[in-house]
């Protein structure tokens, strides 16, 4: 079996962790705040957040560094059954939504966060 991990640069580890478990629903795997990298899962999706480290090199911990705050297009997409109880506690929670819950033509009911990074986070499950 085979996967994608995708890799959250953060700057500031205890707020991003606070932000994906106690507001998105993570459990953190292993790390924690005073961690350099820290792994996460919710349902079938896993993630990590990872600072400018020791144990990279010096010139992609610079670049790390360049990007981090830089707006991006991509957002990744998380199926999430509790779609719409987690939009409730992020409206509630009077974050940035992007783009708010609604069911979209392609069968799908989702929404867009944006997480402390500046990162766009879409939560998804099958329309119906």
């Amino acid at each position: 079996m085979s996967g994608v991990t995708p890799a959250v640069r953060v700057d500031d580890m205890p707020k991003a962790l606070a932000f994906y478990t106690e507001t998105l629903g993570f459990e953190l795997l292993r790390g924690g705040p005073t961690e350099e990298h820290c792994s996460l899962g919710r349902g079938d999706a896993s993630l990590m957040l990872e600072k400018p480290a020791s144990f990279y090199s010096a010139p992609y911990n610079e670049a790390i560094r360049q990007r981090l705050g830089t707006p991006s297009a991509m957002a990744l997409y998380i199926e999430a059954p509790d779609v719409d109880e987690l939009y409730a506690k992020v409206a509630a929670g009077h974050l940035n939504v992007v783009d708010p819950l609604d069911d979209r033509p392609w069968g799908q009911r989702e929404f867009t966060v944006e997480d402390p990074g500046g990162n766009w986070l879409t939560f998804w499950r099958r329309s119906g």
